[in-house]
């Protein structure tokens, strides 16, 4: 699986992108710490979050190439993302949609940045919509 960022995308994330991060794709299922109750409307809730890279995050136990550096998923997510997947960035509506040759897995990824940040004090914190 691989997930390529155009270099808008990459112009948007770039000031979270540091050697000392991890970084996650989330899919919000209720499963993690990153989710609290998981997303039950039919929407699709997908995350991407900067953590340090010292934090133990055994869910996030598979990892995606692309072009920003390593990215780690839920095994259990495997269903919901594309063997190759896009991330991009529309200027008009400050939106960061994930695409597959599919269609559209989500209209705006949301950019969580926790790095710095205890794992308990996480949740509701350092969100940038």
């Amino acid at each position: 699986m691989k997930v390529t960022f155009t270099d808008e995308a990459r112009k948007r994330i770039e000031r979270y992108l540091a050697p000392g991060k991890k970084i996650l794709l989330d899919y919000d299922d209720g499963v993690g710490p990153f989710s609290a109750i998981g997303n039950c409307s039919l929407e699709s809730g997908y995350q991407l979050i900067f953590v340090d890279r010292g934090v133990s995050l055994p869910d996030f136990n598979r990892a995606l190439e692309s072009n920003i550096g390593q990215i780690l998923i839920k095994g259990e997510s495997l269903p919901q993302f594309e063997d190759e997947m896009e991330v991009r960035f529309n200027q008009h509506l400050f939106t960061m949609p994930l695409v597959s040759r599919k269609g559209i897995l989500t209209d705006n990824i949301e950019v969580i940045d926790y790095s710095g940040i205890p794992l308990p004090a996480q949740q509701g914190k350092a969100h940038d919509c």
